[in-house]
């Protein structure tokens, strides 16, 4: 019964802003002022007022008394009866599908990422390089050596194409050398040659320009050969006729058609080879030694300037050298043939036309050691020629000297495959 007399004393109008409920006494009279809620200015009904039926909230909260005014103009006394609900949300619509983060790129991180390493990497390596050569220098401790083996690839890339530019420029340096003593630093066995070279060019000013490294070509020996350090490289100039001279005599109409025969004069200077220039062919052969390649001097001047041609084809009696043939079991020349020896035909590696053909006693030292290519009177039969260093002499008969093999050195080019033995050097 209270509660419906408090109810009764009240009477409630809505805001005209915020559709709040606000509750006055009923016996006040009709006031402006600020909404209790949301400030916006209102003015309550007269009593008299129909009051506007109100729909019941779902949710109600407990009114706000709102004591009467002091002053002359009471404000008004208002309390929230019932805020209406909140609108129903709306279901969430569907979003776009949220867009992935981009990243970086890895090949770029991971290429960055691998520069920064070496770059730490070098400055580790610079350290310890110099740090090893310090440590060389203090206590003169020199790296161990590598030893290339012929299963190595770098030593089987050297041995079919490298050697090639190692050979190049030491016969280049060699052919710009116009002195023994600028000569010897390219050579094998300079010290022991140093006096021959001194004596073959006389001291004098030596010109190789005709014979120009650039023109020199290479030549593949053997993989065992190559294997061994032994290299070779060939100058071969064909003959060349000088223009200048080439003015033969013509032949009469007569000997032309065969009616005569030719003259000796006629046929003598008319050849065309006696307006030809000699060829030019040079063998080049290198050693691999601790300092690098170097020219085997004694077969290069041999082959260039024809020394076995020379030797053989101008005799002087007790007049002895050694030399680099090839070496073949030959017949032997009519008439003079030698009971208990047999003859061979030795020629010189690069000229295969300066040859010259020597009787040898098969009991002999040099008969024995040649025996190795005998084939007349075997069962095979067929010629073996071989690789030799001997030394030829000519007898001291003035008026016939006979050539002759005084000593057999070695099998293959002395300094290069061939070592002389001590029994071919007499001890030496």
């Amino acid at each position: 019964m209270a509660e419906t007399t408090s109810q009764s004393e009240y009477r409630e109008f809505r805001c005209i802003h915020c559709a709040a409920n606000i509750r006055i006494p009923r016996a006040m009279a009709p006031t402006t002022g600020p909404c209790p809620l949301c400030g916006g200015v209102i003015t309550s009904p007269a009593e008299d007022a129909p009051e506007e039926i109100l729909p019941p909230q779902p949710v109600a909260t407990p009114a706000v008394s709102i004591p009467p005014p002091r002053e002359p103009q009471p404000k008004i006394e208002a309390a929230v009866v019932d805020k209406p609900a909140d609108p129903p949300k709306k279901s969430p619509t569907p979003k776009d599908p949220p867009v992935p983060r981009k990243r970086g790129n890895p090949v770029l991180k991971f290429v960055i990422g691998a520069f920064i390493f070496l770059l730490i990497a070098g400055d580790i390596a610079s350290a310890l390089y110099f740090v090893q050569k310090e440590k060389e220098r203090k206590f003169n401790l020199a790296p161990p050596r590598k030893t290339l083996t012929a299963d190595d690839p770098a030593e089987m890339n050297y041995i079919r194409s490298g050697w090639k530019n190692d050979a190049s420029l030491v016969l280049r340096n060699y052919i710009a050398a116009t002195t023994s003593a600028g000569k010897l630093p390219h050579i094998i066995n300079a010290e022991q040659l140093a006096q021959k070279l001194e004596d073959f060019y006389a001291g004098s000013e030596i010109i190789d320009s005709d014979t120009p490294a650039d023109a020199f070509s290479a030549f593949e020996l053997s993989e065992e050969d190559r294997k061994r350090g032994i290299f070779m490289m060939v100058y071969d100039q064909p003959p060349q006729f000088d223009i200048k001279e080439f003015f033969r005599p013509l032949a009469t109409l007569e000997v032309q058609h065969g009616l005569e025969q030719v003259g000796l004069l006629l046929s003598t200077v008319a050849r065309a080879d006696n307006f030809a220039l000699e060829p030019v062919r040079v063998h080049a052969f290198f050693k691999r030694t601790p300092e690098g390649l170097k020219l085997d001097w004694e077969i290069f001047a041999q082959t260039k300037y024809r020394t076995f041609q020379h030797f053989v084809e101008l005799p002087e009696p007790g007049d002895s050298k050694v030399f680099r043939v090839l070496i073949v079991e030959d017949v032997p020349q009519k008439g003079r043939a030698v009971s208990g020896s047999r003859t061979y035909r030795l020629a010189d590696p690069a000229n295969l036309t300066d040859t010259a053909r020597v009787n040898v006693m098969d009991d002999s030292e040099p008969g024995r050691a040649l025996s190795l290519i005998n084939w007349r009177g075997t069962k095979e039969g067929r010629p073996i020629t071989r690789t030799a260093t001997v030394e030829l002499s000519w007898t001291n008969d003035p008026d016939q000297p006979e050539l002759q093999i005084s000593r057999f050195i070695c099998w293959e080019f002395l300094g290069l495959g061939g070592q002389a033995s001590p029994a071919a050097t007499g001890g030496r």
